[in-house]
């Protein structure tokens, strides 16, 4: 038996099961879903950072949004509530395309 003791996508005890293996599994609180689901990312993340084609870092950012969707859901908010915030946040003040690099500012 293979010890993950790590959060997973909600198919995989199916997919699991579908294979003729077994699993033990426990069902997250809240606060621990947040708990897992921040360590997730960092995982996802850094997954991402040593990704070495294309394709590999796409289904890293897959990942990535699956996660922050799920975060976004134990707020309390809806993804198109998310994405109406994202948006106006975006319209305020741009996205992240350009890379800009800022160095300084002065007052």
């Amino acid at each position: 038996m293979t010890e993950l003791n790590k959060l997973v996508r909600d198919k995989i005890p199916y997919l699991v099961a579908k294979e003729g293996g077994s699993y033990s599994l426990k069902l997250l609180s809240p606060l621990e879903h947040q708990y897992e689901i921040t360590k997730k990312m960092y995982e996802e993340l850094n997954e991402y950072n040593v990704a070495t084609s294309k394709d590999g870092a796409i289904e890293e950012l897959v990942d990535i949004v699956e996660l922050i969707y799920a975060a976004v859901k134990l707020h309390g908010l809806s993804i198109e509530e998310f994405e109406a915030i994202r948006s106006e946040k975006r319209k305020k003040k741009g996205g992240f395309e350009k890379g800009i690099y800022l160095h300084s500012i002065s007052e």
